[in-house]
Order: structure tokens, then sequence, then C-alpha cells
């Protein structure tokens, strides 16, 4: 049965006009070759979201499995599957698409290396990818953190969009690993300074909204269970708090990584402060899991942000999120 939150959406986003209403779709963590008919299903995935036909789509990161070599000719030809959305297509790297190279399964390489590639590859100009390019603003116009081409900004509708270059394995925080921390510390305070940019514009504007994109879940551990904090997202949890607190006006962040449909509205960021009521965390599906999602932005409702899962006909079901944990 096609998803009837999908059809709300769509319905919502067709019936006022484009400059007050509209949608926008996101994607993460696939394709994975480990999923089995992966090219077949994300083709499926990418014709959905050309029918639906959204004002733009963010990649989350993730555009393959940890055991797939990183390979110039991959990155290649993830770019050309990108340019085959109809709309602009707007990336953020995840753990897989670098930082995680360096594993023997995935050939080997070295992760500092191929984030210049990855840079060289996606982000060479201050544009999306996709048939109908979208013009952004990203942070190498800031002198302090100018090698962060990756991180981007754009408005649209009245509402702040950033996308925020933070990745799984604790956010490259692997003292294991040469080089990953200084590469995770210089990256963490680019994003903070990129979180606060995105508020002060939107402040400047009076936007409706923020929109923060990122690859990581920064609260997965803490939804599995899982004692003790992890340094890696910190900083990133704290500044998105302070900041939304302030803001008081709608955020949504949007993410990957878990790879399973998350909807969660008033989030609690940090463990030692009450959660936000105006904060909605959407997780979107990803490896076998392979579907969108798609949000509704429409100013005449004090959600502003309407979410829902953009399920693909043709591709095997998904698994939704997990139950939440008894007391």
């Amino acid at each position: 049965m096609r998803n009837f939150i999908l059809g709300v959406i769509l319905l919502s986003a067709a019936a006022a006009p484009a400059a007050e209403r509209f949608a926008f779709a996101a994607l993460g963590c696939q394709p994975y070759a480990r999923a089995g008919n992966s090219a077949e299903n994300y083709a499926r995935l990418i014709a959905e979201i050309n029918r639906a036909n959204p004002v733009f789509t963010v990649h989350l990161g993730d555009f393959k499995g940890s055991e797939e070599p990183c390979t110039d000719e991959l990155l290649r030809r993830r770019r050309d599957e990108f340019n085959t959305f109809t709309g602009p297509l707007i990336f953020t790297p995840g753990d897989n698409d670098w930082t995680d190279s360096h594993y023997q399964s995935a050939g080997r390489h070295d992760p500092l290396e191929r984030l210049a590639k990855l840079r060289e590859v996606f982000f060479a100009e201050e544009r999306s990818l996709g048939q109908t390019p979208l013009a952004l603003v990203t942070q190498r116009r800031d002198p302090p953190f100018a090698k962060f081409v990756e991180n981007a900004r754009w408005t649209h509708g009245g509402v702040v969009f950033a996308t925020l270059h933070a990745v799984g394995s604790d956010n490259n925080d692997q003292p294991a690993v040469p080089g990953a921390v200084a590469e995770f510390q210089e990256r963490d305070a680019a994003n903070a300074a990129w979180i606060r940019a995105a508020f002060a514009e939107a402040r400047v504007k009076v936007a409706a909204g923020v929109v923060l994109l990122f690859q990581a879940d920064p609260l997965l551990a803490r939804d599995l269970g899982q004692s003790g904090a992890t340094r890696g997202f910190d900083q990133f949890l704290r500044v998105i708090s302070d900041e939304a607190r302030v803001w008081a006006r709608p955020v949504l962040l949007v993410h990957a990584d878990e790879h399973r449909y998350r909807l969660d509205v008033g989030v609690q960021l940090l463990p030692d402060e009450a959660p936000l009521p105006n904060v909605t965390r959407l997780g979107t599906f990803g490896d076998y899991n392979v579907h969108g999602v798609l949000v509704a932005v429409d100013p005449g409702s004090p959600q502003l942000f309407l979410c829902g899962p953009l399920i693909v006909p043709g591709n095997p079901r998904p698994i939704l999120s997990r139950p939440k944990r008894a007391p």
C-alpha cells in the first residue's frame, strides 16, 4: 500500500503556491552493493524522486558500503548518478565515502587523500549537482575554514538550509587512525562555525525555519542504550542545542546513518537538558532499505515541516524505526 503520509505531502505541496509551500527529498546510505540488486533499486529510487519532482534533493552521504573500495572510478560513477536527478542534487559526505577507506576491505586508502579527491570531484564549484543545478553559498568564503568547500547553505521559501560535514565512526575522532583526530578537531570547529552562520542568516532574513542536513546520527549511541557519551559529537550537539533554543522557531535535523526511518518531534539533544519542542529529527532509510523521505514545508502549519517516507514501488518493503526502549 502506498504510504498515506507521502500522499498527504505531495497533495499538500501541490495545493498552495510554490512561493509559500514546497517539498524537498532526502536519501542516504545507499546504494550499498551488499544489499543485492542495489543498482536496480537505487535507479528506481531516483526515478521515484524525479517523478515526485521536489524542489531539490539532498543525498546525506555514504554512497557506498564500508567494505567497497573507494576508487576514483566509483566517485565519478556516483557523481554521474547524481546528475541523473532532474532537479538540484546537494551532496554531503559520509564516513564510508572517505573516513573508513583505510580498512583492508575498502582498499586501504589514505582517508585524507580520499577526502581531498572527494572535494575535487564533487565540490569544485559553488553549485549543486543534478540536471538543474542550484547556486550555493559554501564555507570556502570563510577564510579560517575555506578548505571545507563541502559545507553549503541556501535559502528557499523563507527557510534556511545548510549541510554539515558530520560523519559516522564518531565523526572521525579515532585516535588509532593516524591524522584522524586532528582532522576531526578542525572539521568540528568548521561545523560549529557553519551552524552559527546558518542561524545568523536565519535571524537576518527573519526565516520561518532552519534545516540542517548531515550524514551521521549523533544520537545513535544513546538510542541504542549504550552508556557514555561520544566525544565526536559533543560540540556539534551543544552548538545546535544552544542556537535552536535561542532561535525558538522550527528547526529540522535530517540525517542518515541508522538506515531506518525515524521521526521525532521535540528532541532532547543533550542528556543534561530538557527536550527542545521546536526541534524535529528526521532519519532516512538506507542499506537494504532503498527508499527516501519527503518533507513538505508549509508556513501555514505550526509544525512547518511535514515529514514522511517516500516508499519506492518495486523495492523491498522497508524496516521501520526501532521501538523506543522501555524506561
